[in-house]
């Protein structure tokens, strides 16, 4: 729970214009309070199409520049999601596997849950255009094995993180029970689609989930939003720390490396299990403003005081520049170079699954 007031700090009811807080601007959009943001320009956004290494749209591997799918699918093998390690909420302790991409899907305290879920073949407004998944997710919606979800949170409205396909078969499949913690002024895009049960969270504002004792916290990211070409900004990005009386989990959402990610930690840590973004950082020059790269995922990991990471945001769709294997191959080194344990910060294959027991320690 936050016990001071943050730096930056969240919108309190009545506030005038002249009040309002850093991430919030004039023109009522919403913006990165840190030295380290730069907004990239359409002529940048061109610029690095324009130089980027030649390349197979589904993505390129260190060891082969010309993978074909089977090789991609080789070099990504999923492992069947054991949904037996979910079968009984109530157990003690925490239970995570990951989906693909930034989706994981998450139990503490009784309450399943699940990040940003993408489960279609492409992100992308189009079913025929745009990124491809190179690696299936590790269990279809349509599962009869997948166990309730409680509530699902969305860290911003970028395709590959807010997939319109996927919220509809969730809402289908478990309809107004299923609770969606969105950022800011992303309720009516779900009203839309006849979804009620939304709560839109601004930067370091918390709520109760009801009838239990979990509380979830919107915390701040270095990212942006955009679904169109003229909706820039108009909706808010964070991730979100979410703890029971005994543990917590904290997801990164989208994000580079920025300031904030101290303050988390000094709110929030220890935390048993963080889920960080690792990748999608080449020509850095252009990306990384807006994401990570895996020795920055590193330092998110020690600065918030996560006691163990999962990375995400990496090796299931084509998004940048850099081989698709190389952030899962950096990782390790980098984290022996930062004095992480064995296993601290890991990237899981799909479909694996971590268990932290509540005597388990790193």
């Amino acid at each position: 729970m936050i016990s001071e007031p943050p730096s930056v700090a969240a919108p309190t009811a009545g506030t005038s214009i002249g009040q309002k807080p850093s991430h919030h601007t004039e023109d009522n959009r919403f913006t990165n309070p840190w030295p380290t943001w730069q907004e990239k320009s359409l002529m940048q956004v061109l610029k690095w199409r324009y130089n980027a290494p030649k390349r197979p749209s589904m993505g390129w591997l260190a060891s082969n520049k010309q993978p074909t799918p089977a090789e991609l699918r080789e070099a990504f093998p999923v492992k069947p999601l054991d949904t037996d390690v979910f079968a009984h909420a109530d157990a003690p302790g925490v239970r995570a596997a990951w989906i693909g991409h930034a989706t994981c899907l998450l139990q503490m305290a009784g309450l399943t849950f699940l990040t940003d879920p993408h489960f279609s073949e492409r992100a992308s407004p189009f079913s025929w255009l745009g990124p491809k998944r190179i690696v299936d997710p590790a269990i279809k919606l349509t599962d009869p094995s997948l166990p309730k979800i409680d509530f699902i949170l969305i860290s911003h409205n970028h395709y590959d993180h807010l997939d319109t396909t996927s919220v509809k078969q969730l809402h289908k499949r478990f309809g107004q029970s299923l609770a969606w913690y969105v950022p800011l002024k992303l309720g009516p895009w779900f009203h839309a689609l006849g979804i009620k049960n939304v709560t839109e969270l601004d930067w370091w504002q918390e709520v109760q989930h009801p009838g239990t004792q979990v509380s979830i916290t919107m915390t701040p990211a270095q990212h942006w939003s955009s679904r169109s070409l003229t909706d820039r900004r108009q909706t808010l990005w964070g991730g979100y720390c979410v703890q029971s009386p005994h543990h917590s989990i904290w997801f990164a959402g989208d994000t580079a490396y920025c300031p904030v990610f101290q303050e988390i930690g000094r709110l929030f840590a220890p935390i048993d299990l963080a889920l960080i973004p690792i990748g999608a950082y080449e020509p850095t020059w252009f990306m990384g403003p807006q994401h990570c790269d895996t020795a920055e995922a590193v330092k998110i990991h020690q600065e918030v005081g996560a006691q163990r990471s999962i990375a995400i945001h990496h090796g299931t769709f084509s998004l940048t520049d850099e081989a698709l294997d190389e952030p899962r191959t950096f990782l390790p080194r980098l984290a022996e170079e930062a004095g992480l344990k064995a296993n601290e910060f890991q990237a899981l294959q799909h479909g694996a699954c971590l268990q932290i027991r509540p005597q388990q320690s790193v």
